[in-house]
C-alpha cells in the first residue's frame, strides 16, 4: 500500500474517531500561535552525493489568521512571519541565512460541524541575506578556489495552492496544509508541508 494511500486512511479513521465537541473554523474568529514549514520536501540536496532531502528545510513561524463568514463558508486570510533575527535558516558554511514569509487567502468550508477543509492562493516571498564573513575556500574537484562571501540581501517572490484541513478542539486549533508550487510544471513541480498550532479568540 502506498504511502499516500496509507495517509489518507489514517485521516478517515481520525475523522471517525473525533469526538463530538471538536468541531471546524469559527466565523468571526481570530488566532494566534506558532508553526513549521517543510520547505520543498524530497527537492533539497544536501549531501556532495546528491540524496535528496525527504523533509525539506524547515522554517519555524509565527502564525495569525482571521475567519470572516461569506456566506456559509468562510474566507480566512493567514499570515506565516518569524524576524529573521530570531528563526532564519543558516546555511552549513554560515555565509548565509533564509528567512520565509507566507500570505494565504484560503476558502474554507465546515463538515459535519468535526472539522474543515481549505484551498486558495499563496504569496510566498524567499529570503536569502548573505552574512558577509570574508570569504570561503572550495574544492572544484581537481582544485580549490576562494569566494568572497557578500552581505547583500536577496528577495524571490512566487505564488503556490493550498490544500489542507484544521481541527479545533476548545480554544485550540492545529491544522496540516500543503502548499503547491508549479503544479503543471515538468521541471519546476514542488511541495512544501505547513503544521501550525493556535490558540483560538471568539
Amino acid at each position: 500500500m502506498s504511502i499516500a494511500r496509507r495517509l489518507w486512511l489514517g485521516l478517515a479513521g481520525l475523522m471517525c474517531l473525533t469526538p463530538a465537541h471538536v468541531f471546524g473554523a469559527k466565523p468571526k474568529s481570530l488566532e494566534f500561535g506558532a508553526g513549521v514549514t517543510s520547505w520543498q520536501l524530497m527537492q533539497l540536496t544536501t549531501k556532495p552525493s546528491g540524496d535528496r532531502n525527504t523533509t525539506g528545510t524547515s522554517f519555524y513561524h509565527l502564525h495569525a489568521q482571521y475567519h470572516l463568514p461569506v456566506g456559509k463558508s468562510l474566507i480566512s486570510p493567514w499570515l506565516h512571519y518569524m524576524p529573521d533575527s530570531l528563526s532564519a535558516v543558516e546555511s552549513s558554511s554560515k555565509s548565509s541565512k533564509t528567512s520565509l514569509l507566507a500570505l494565504g487567502a484560503p476558502y474554507v468550508s465546515n463538515l459535519s460541524g468535526v472539522f474543515d477543509l481549505s484551498t486558495g492562493p499563496v504569496l510566498l516571498q524567499y529570503t536569502v541575506n548573505g552574512t558577509g564573513n570574508g570569504s570561503e575556500t572550495l574544492n572544484n574537484g581537481e582544485s580549490s578556489s576562494v569566494f568572497l562571501q557578500p552581505d547583500q540581501r536577496t528577495t524571490s517572490t512566487t505564488f503556490a495552492w493550498q490544500v489542507g484541513s484544521a481541527w479545533n478542539y476548545s480554544s485550540f486549533r492545529t491544522g496540516a496544509d500543503l502548499l503547491f508550487q508549479g503544479p503543471l510544471s515538468q521541471t519546476k513541480r514542488s511541495f512544501s508541508l505547513m503544521l501550525t498550532a493556535a490558540w483560538v479568540k471568539s
